[in-house]
């Protein structure tokens, strides 16, 4: 009964005024002006507008997957180590598992990041931990003790370095800082995106 009455009201009442307005050449003015106008205003707040739907729709795979990362290079753990580390020292190689975790599997398609900078920081992340565990395995060898450093055991305390395993002792320590340095980065763009 009920659609009955609307298919009678609208036969009899608006699809008569309804024609009259298809017909009217202000209807076509005022619909051509309102679509620009909604044209111009998206144009005008696109990015806002982008970035408050990301936030909603795709942050809560952003901040689970940041979580992750965290867990796997906190700040207080691999990373803390290497920027302390004087690498004129021995040192323990297994200090470095977390960045070994991130570099043999934060590769995969899995751990990347929907918003772009956080994929890009995560990526420049990767690239520096890469770089950083390749120039350990150059130049750091183990010791008697299964320690790893740039200077043999051999070496006398006292003796100067040479200029090869000073460069060596430089190129590790200039590598963490940019592993440091690129974390810390990501760590506050996360921060910033996510919270």
């Amino acid at each position: 009964i009920i659609m009955d009455r609307l298919v009678e009201l609208w036969l009899t009442q608006l699809q008569p005024e309804l024609a009259h307005l298809w017909i009217s050449p202000d209807f076509w003015r005022t619909l051509a002006l309102g679509l620009l106008t909604l044209l111009a205003a998206l144009a005008i707040f696109r990015k806002p507008l982008l970035e408050r739907l990301t936030r909603r729709g795709l942050a809560p795979r952003d901040r689970e997957l940041f979580g992750r990362l965290l867990r796997v290079l906190p700040s207080d753990g691999d990373i803390a180590f290497i920027a302390a580390l004087d690498f004129g020292r021995a040192f323990d190689r297994r200090r470095l598992e977390g960045l070994n975790n991130f570099y043999y599997h934060w590769d995969d398609p899995e751990y990347r990041f929907v918003d772009r900078a956080l994929e890009e920081k995560r990526m420049e992340l990767f690239i520096a931990v890469m770089q950083f565990l390749d120039v350990v395995r150059v130049h750091a060898a183990p010791d008697e003790a299964g320690l790893h450093s740039v200077v043999s055991g051999n070496t006398d305390p006292g003796a100067s370095l040479s200029e090869r395993t000073r460069e060596a002792i430089d190129t590790l320590a200039t590598a963490a800082k940019t592993v440091v340095s690129i974390h810390q980065d990501l760590v506050r763009l996360g921060n910033r995106q996510l919270g």
